[in-house]
């Protein structure tokens, strides 16, 4: 009976470090789960503002091309905008 007592406190001694080690790769994994997940938003978020950067640099050049091509336009456009913005602002 003593030997079937030191043979189940020797397995579960076994049982629990290989349990240790289970959750010291598991905590390993997640790390690296994390990070690479963090790696990854970081470039989707940096390819997003490069994205949206070069569309706002893209409209600001049609804009200012517009405007050289038509600058009476361009005028009357801005005094239609300004009256609006002006009205809207006395109330």
């Amino acid at each position: 009976m003593a030997e079937t007592n030191g043979s189940n406190a020797a397995q579960l001694e076994n049982d629990i470090a290989a349990l240790r080690e289970d959750v010291a790769r598991l905590t390993e994994t997640l790390s690296t789960l994390v990070a690479d997940g963090a790696a990854t938003a970081r470039n989707a978020a940096e390819t997003a503002a490069n994205v949206a950067r070069d569309k706002a640099v893209n409209a600001a050049d049609e804009v200012s091309a517009s405007i050289e091509q038509n600058p009476f336009t361009a005028v009357l456009i801005a005094l239609g905008v300004g009256y609006v913005v002006g009205t809207f602002g006395r109330r």
